[in-house]
């Protein structure tokens, strides 16, 4: 099997989350709503998508990575609705069947096409957030007529915040959420500062509707059971506890950094310190210009910060005189900088207070390189 997968991970391949697990099982049973958040690539749609399998439901999930506007927004949900009909339906015959009587009266063109069931909002005079809810309340009659939970996933759903003028497609799924018996609402996102926003400010529908979970980097005493054992299956023997070390340190266990460097640890005959070090260089070498790419879209205070962060393994008093010579920035500078890159999930600030810099991989090109 595949134990460090660099997409979605599903059993067996899930490590840990136990303690998350249990909690959004629960939750699911309940019919809370549930938020969870963390940054990109620590393993929001992983957890969603495992306590989904294991609940046994069906669910329509909405990618809102790529919406631009109110109309995507809709066309997206529609998207996830028609997928659902066919996992009900278990056809797509059946599901073109269901949704036409089910979409009756909307400005919904529902057709077959090679992927599926293709269900696709035409232009409208309404609010595009009238036609959500009322595509939301039908999908709550259809589990009413099972008599069966659905779960509806949003995944990066601060996009929603993003793309829209007003609060009026935020309002009607709240309203959805409170009002149902039938469907459980599962949100993700990895912007922080704006789901802060959307979940917190008591002026914004979804203030204290979820239950939230926020996931961190697995403990080292969680990962070490489980690539001790995916070691035993390659090399028939355990790693040294000094290459795992090494893991640790170089991918700093972010989930989806330290998943690339064992995979391509794996694909080896053999594992140790030496081989570690020089699979995380090559990945350097290989991701810098992308990395490169990315860090010239902020600005030259913005790289300055983030590479004197990275250079000294952060710190714990940013204004201080000392960091300022580092940074070569003023205090205000300083402060200004760090607010915005927060923002942006480019720097942290851990439980000691320390700022770092979030994505080891940024972190290792820029302590490697002259801005």
């Amino acid at each position: 099997m595949d134990y460090f997968p660099l997409t979605v991970t599903k059993a067996p391949a899930f490590c840990n989350r136990k303690n998350e697990l249990k909690r959004l099982s629960s939750n699911i049973q309940k019919l809370r709503p549930t938020l969870i958040v963390s940054p990109r690539r620590y393993g929001k749609t992983s957890l969603a998508i495992n306590s989904i399998n294991k609940a046994k439901l069906w669910c329509a999930k909405f990618d809102l990575l790529s919406v631009t506007d109110e109309e995507d927004i809709k066309n997206v949900i529609l998207h996830g609705v028609g997928n659902l009909l066919v996992d009900i339906e278990k056809g797509v015959r059946k599901a073109l069947r269901v949704a036409t009587e089910l979409f009756a009266g909307l400005n919904i063109k529902i057709s077959v096409d090679t992927i599926g069931l293709s269900l696709e909002a035409s232009k409208s005079s309404s609010k595009p957030a009238y036609e959500i809810l009322t595509i939301l309340e039908r999908v709550e009659k259809i589990a009413q007529k099972h008599d069966k939970k659905i779960i509806l996933f949003f995944d990066e759903f601060q996009r929603v915040m993003q793309v829209t003028e007003d609060s009026a497609i935020e309002s009607v799924i709240r309203e959805v959420a409170q009002l149902s018996n039938n469907l459980v609402f599962i949100f993700t996102g990895s912007n922080r500062h704006l789901l802060h926003k959307m979940f917190d400010d008591r002026d914004q529908p979804f203030y204290k509707l979820c239950d939230r979970i926020t996931i961190n980097r697995i403990a080292p005493e969680e990962y070490i059971p489980y690539i001790q054992h995916a070691a035993q299956e390659r090399w028939n023997k355990s790693l040294e506890e000094i290459a795992i070390n090494r893991i640790f340190e170089l991918t700093e266990r972010h989930p989806y950094y330290l998943n690339i460097l064992c995979s391509r640890l794996w694909d080896d005959k053999i594992c140790n310190t030496v081989i570690v070090e020089q699979e995380w260089h090559r990945y350097l070498q290989e991701e810098k210009s992308q990395v490169g790419a990315e860090l010239d879209l902020l600005s030259k205070n913005q790289r300055k910060l983030l590479a004197a962060l990275a250079r000294h393994n952060g710190t714990n008093a940013p204004r201080s005189y000392k960091f300022q010579e580092l940074a070569r920035m003023s205090g205000s500078s300083i402060s200004q900088t760090i607010s915005t890159l927060e923002k942006k999930d480019y720097i942290y600030q851990n439980e000691a207070g320390y700022y770092n810099v979030l994505d080891p991989l940024i972190k290792a090109v820029l302590s490697k390189t002259t801005l």
